[in-house]
């Protein structure tokens, strides 16, 4: 419960700061922010997300006494990346290499992608020793001091890369206030080891590529929608597709951290078939909890809208959102249910085969439907990107399960889950809009987990009795 609780906040604070940065800026300079934040992802994970999965996958509390040598690579490795990314904007400047960003906006990205990955690297470093506690306190942390300062700028200056800067600013806060309990002590290249920098990079790099092309999915959509269509619709689209992505994204790593941590330790522990027959359990969970919510946004999207979404944006919002929603549902179900089986085997090569898939799929859907759908065929085309990674890689985990996932549970959850839609669908536009989203959340979570319990769907009615007697 310690490491979910921050992912809870942390998704309401990410939320909100999407919403009120948006509102601050307009749809204009919110599309021109939007490139810079997708950028700040790109850096983020082309250069340094390695280094963070490596820390998940070989560092721990047992490496932390027993290989010193582990964590001081990684950080030699760390320092090494992140100075060399930051020279970055110098070489831009110094060549005259127009990115189409303003020069001080590229730069406010590029270092608070490395500040990014600083924040992350630090992040897997607490989750890899188990310290719950310490984890839960940078993320509190960066939440609330990355949505003063962005906000704060935002309104303060409309300014697009004061908004960036302020990111920068909270990240650094947040790793200063755990830096003592994660630290090793100082950098030590005495420790360093090239064959565990060689380890890191043949199990890394893949992900990493795969990872940075889903990265730049959403850049390649909004840099074509801002030369086609003008910045406001790349705010527009922005908007929509970041509100989707902090959502579905949060929910697909809490289940994740979670889930990922259990399944490297049976592997660990108990050996791969046991782990790969607790994946199977893990895809029924995983769907009984994205599915209705990916149902239940689309239901309640009408007032979703009309409450939170700020006026400029409203109409455009929605239809982007709606056409959206399939591939983040379809991001989150491979991020949280099969994404580990490809760790477990240190298969990575195959997330960046998926990725690249994705990215072709992504560029023929954009050039060959935007004659007919204009601005909303780059949303058609990131969620037909996503679905094609999901479907791809669900066949390949698929065959290598020793057990498939429950038949009779997967249909009972696509069923509830349209019959969950089909019965809140009728009340869209029939109230005032915060009681219609408040009346249609309490329903939907009544007639959802009522159905799941009475079919008894991964056996959590039998739990659920079971825990009701022993605390009767």
């Amino acid at each position: 419960m310690t490491v979910l609780l921050p992912f809870v906040i942390n998704a309401g604070f990410n939320f909100a700061l999407g919403l009120l940065i948006a509102l601050f800026l307009g749809p204009a300079a919110f599309g021109l922010y939007a490139i810079a934040a997708a950028t700040v992802i790109l850096i983020n994970t082309a250069g340094l997300d390695w280094i963070k999965l490596s820390a998940v996958r070989f560092y721990s509390e047992q490496a932390r006494t027993s290989q010193p040598g582990t964590r001081a690579t990684l950080d030699l490795i760390f320092a090494g990346a992140a100075l060399a990314l930051c020279t970055l904007p110098i070489l831009a400047y110094a060549t005259g290499l127009d990115l189409g960003l303003p020069p001080a906006l590229l730069a406010a990205a590029i270092f608070a992608g490395v500040g990014a990955g600083w924040f992350e690297y630090h992040g897997a470093i607490a989750r890899s020793r188990f310290l719950d506690r310490v984890y839960a306190r940078l993320i509190l942390v960066r939440s609330v001091v990355v949505l003063l300062f962005m906000v704060g700028g935002a309104w303060a200056t409309r300014d697009p890369v004061v908004v960036v800067l302020g990111g920068l600013l909270g990240t650094i806060v947040s790793v200063l206030s755990v830096r003592g309990p994660l630290s090793d002590g100082p950098l030590a290249p005495r420790l360093f080891r090239r064959d565990l920098a060689r380890d890191f990079l043949r199990y890394g790099l893949p992900l990493v590529a795969g990872n940075a092309v889903y990265s730049l999915i959403p850049l390649i959509n909004r840099g074509w929608l801002a030369d086609a269509q003008g910045l406001a619709e790349a705010g527009y689209f922005s908007l929509a597709s970041d509100i989707g992505l902090r959502l579905f994204g949060t929910l697909g790593a809490t289940i994740e951290i979670v889930a990922l941590r259990h399944v490297l330790n049976l592997g660990e522990k108990e050996g791969r078939q046991v782990a790969l027959a607790q994946v199977s359990r893990n895809i029924v969970v995983v769907l009984a909890v994205v599915l209705p919510a990916a149902a239940g946004l689309w239901v309640v999207l009408p007032a979703f809208e009309a409450l939170l979404v700020p006026p400029e944006f409203r109409g455009r919002f929605a239809a982007h959102l709606s056409l959206l929603l399939p591939g983040f549902a379809a991001l989150a179900i491979f991020q949280a249910a099969l994404y580990p089986v490809f760790l477990l085997d240190k298969r990575t090569l195959v997330t960046t085969l998926a990725a690249l898939l994705g990215l072709a799929i992504n560029l023929a859907v954009v050039f060959t439907l935007s004659a007919t759908f204009g601005r909303f065929a780059a949303s058609l085309a990131q969620s037909a990107a996503f679905l094609a990674v999901l479907l791809l890689t669900a066949v390949l985990v698929l065959r290598a399960l020793p057990c498939l996932p429950s038949l009779k549970d997967l249909a009972a959850i696509v069923a509830a889950t349209g019959l969950m839609a089909a019965l809140l669908w009728p009340l869209q536009g029939r109230f005032f809009a915060p009681l219609e989203l408040l009346l249609q959340g309490a329903l939907g979570v009544a007639i959802y987990g009522g159905l799941v319990l009475a079919c008894d769907v991964a056996g959590w009615r039998g739990l659920l009795l079971r825990r009701l007697r022993r605390h009767g």
